[in-house]
């Protein structure tokens, strides 16, 4: 099913015989269907350690959590190291009117005692089980949940760790062994909060003697990447995939279907956001050359086999250089134009007036948001505003500002898309400046949000010019 363009994704799927995928509860126009987080367990080792991948946000740790460990307890069940307390639910209770008073008791002793020789006996009544389960003793000891041996972390992210303390004090509470969490080590694990779940950094160190780093060093020092000890009969290795963040990794399955769990890297829809261009360019092709069998993404649904999981990585590598491309010609073509950047805003709202028009005339006449038909406005009150808020600004001629640059990509005013937009448009614009073909400038100029401008109030920006030669091959359509 789809909600808006979203698939609709299963709240725990069972994606493989090695993958659980748990969704953290934390849908949104970053986060797509919420964060996924990955269970791993070695099919052939019901009671083996887990492995679990990326957690989720502080806001929806609670849900998340609670989530979890309904699983765990199905894993339990499933196994056979957990089972209801005996005698306790409505099923069970409502069998037991059936039989005469006077041989309840001897019926209870002899299914007490059948389940203390077959831990597995009678499973098909167990049919109500989840957090609120008892436990009973199992071979002289008491079993609980299936045990998180190893966590994760793809990057530090909030939507990735954010759930961490919680998920930590809830394994201690129900009498779990605490988890070793493994992380590439990053700059913001400088910052050391004592609420951690009321901040938009953790610092995973806080937690002493659990915290192991992905990074590992030689004799002289220097860092070296080895892999994720095997655990639990998983083997993976891991692989560092920088751009994203510059502690993004990625985790290459050794056995099994051969997945790569790709974290924010490269998602299953759409398109990500990147701190570093240049690396994350660099990190795309590493994972191509993987030839993956499917692609386990942070967000999104899975890239279930290796054609489809080769197109999806080209695709990515395909749309960062045809947006360059963009920017390159929407920058060159302006300084090489008559054009003034009042002509180019006004013909953009003129555009974005007409697709919307077409739209409606689309839709049918039943649908309840279908509009009568706008005549097309001439903007004169718009090119007024621009044109005062240029004339008195000190922006160079050929310069134009990133909110522009993001209009005329996504030919769109919706804020919310224009500014998730600039990040990754700011990213391309960096890696030109760095490569000398764009330069960067400072001006004051009219303050644009969505389809307003304030002329009255200006505002310095950042705004950029093309530096380089018109007659560039590299950037020719």
């Amino acid at each position: 099913m789809v909600i808006g363009n979203l698939e609709r994704l299963s709240d725990v799927t069972k994606l493989s015989a090695h993958v659980t995928r748990v969704l953290g509860q934390n849908p949104g126009m970053m986060t797509l269907q919420g964060t996924n987080s990955y269970l791993l367990q070695p099919p052939s080792n019901p009671h083996a350690p887990l492995i679990l991948i990326d957690t989720s946000s502080p806001h929806t740790a609670s849900q998340y959590i609670d989530l979890l460990f309904t699983h765990l307890h199905h894993l339990g069940l499933e196994s056979g190291i957990m089972r209801e307390i005996h005698f306790e639910s409505s099923y069970a209770q409502a069998s037991l009117k059936n039989v005469p008073e006077d041989k309840v008791v001897e019926i209870k002793s002899s299914i007490v005692n059948n389940r203390s020789e077959d831990p597995r006996y009678d499973e098909m009544d167990l049919l109500e089980y989840g957090p609120g389960s008892k436990w009973v003793p199992i071979q002289t000891k008491e079993r609980k949940l299936p045990n998180i041996e190893h966590i994760i972390l793809t990057h530090r992210h909030l939507d990735h760790v954010g759930a961490l303390p919680l998920l930590l004090n809830t394994l201690k509470k129900h009498g779990c062994l605490l988890p070793k969490i493994w992380k590439c080590p990053s700059p913001d694990e400088s910052y050391c909060h004592d609420d951690l779940t009321k901040t938009s950094r953790i610092y995973i160190s806080n937690y002493p003697g659990i915290y192991k780093h992905l990074l590992k060093h030689d004799k002289e020092g220097n860092p070296k990447w080895n892999e994720v000890p095997e655990i639990a009969r998983v083997s993976i290795r891991c692989l560092k995939t920088p751009g994203h963040t510059q502690d993004s990794i990625s985790l290459v399955m050794l056995e099994g279907e051969k997945g790569v769990f790709t974290g924010d890297t490269v998602l299953g829809m759409g398109t990500t956001h990147f701190e570093d261009l240049g690396t994350y360019m660099t990190s795309l092709p590493t994972l191509l050359a993987l030839k993956p069998n499917v692609l386990y993404p942070a967000h999104g649904p899975h890239i279930p086999n290796a054609a489809k999981a080769k197109a999806h990585l080209e695709t990515y590598i395909l749309h960062q250089q045809e947006r360059e491309n963009q920017i390159c010609k929407i920058l060159k073509d302006f300084k090489t134009s008559n054009k003034s950047l009042v002509d180019i805003l006004v013909n953009l709202k003129k555009e974005i007036c007409v697709t919307l028009e077409e739209e409606n005339k689309a839709k049918g006449p039943l649908m309840l948001d279908k509009q009568k038909p706008i005549p097309l406005p001439d903007f004169k009150e718009e090119r007024e505003a621009i044109e005062k808020a240029d004339k008195e600004g000190t922006r160079n001629r050929a310069a134009m500002p990133l909110t522009v640059i993001c209009r005329l990509i996504y030919k769109s005013e919706e804020e919310k898309l224009l500014f998730a937009g600039s990040k990754g448009v700011a990213a391309h614009l960096s890696k030109l400046e760095q490569e000398n073909k764009v330069k960067k400038g400072k001006a004051k100029r009219g303050k644009l949000i969505a389809k307003e401008l304030d002329a009255n109030n200006l505002e310095e920006a950042d705004v950029w010019e093309w530096a380089g030669e018109v007659g560039d091959k590299e950037n020719k359509d």
